[in-house]
């Protein structure tokens, strides 16, 4: 019996960390206003002590050109805000992904939050 319940506990646990850690990335996102712009990927590199992060964004909205700002947080081991990017502009036309790199501009950044302003249309 053992035998049965050790395979069911470890897909069970594999499951339950594959989960944990897709819920982890959507916290790094932060979408301000209509949600036309998707970050399709994004992912952090340690380069030394210092952060970079690259992330992958793309036009939902197919008819149109968007523009929009978006800004870099970083965050130190214990989650609190010690740094922030300037906003920057950025326009993405139809069909169109780009690619952002932005790298903390201090060291033992630990984390990261990725936030975009989309404004609404008129």
């Amino acid at each position: 019996m053992l035998p049965i319940k050790t395979p069911l506990l470890s897909v069970f646990s594999v499951s339950l960390i594959l989960i944990l850690l897709s819920g982890c990335s959507s916290k790094n996102v932060s979408i301000i206003g209509e949600k036309r712009i998707d970050i399709v990927e994004h992912r952090s590199i340690q380069e030394g002590s210092i952060l970079k992060v690259i992330a992958n964004l793309e036009n939902d909205d197919f008819d149109e050109v968007e523009g929009f700002v978006y800004q870099v947080e970083w965050f130190d081991k214990n989650g609190v805000l010690i740094e922030a990017t300037a906003w920057k502009p950025i326009t993405i036309h139809k069909n169109q992904k780009v690619q952002i790199v932005e790298t903390s501009g201090i060291p033992n950044v630990s984390n990261y939050k990725i936030v975009v302003s989309v404004p609404e249309k008129k």
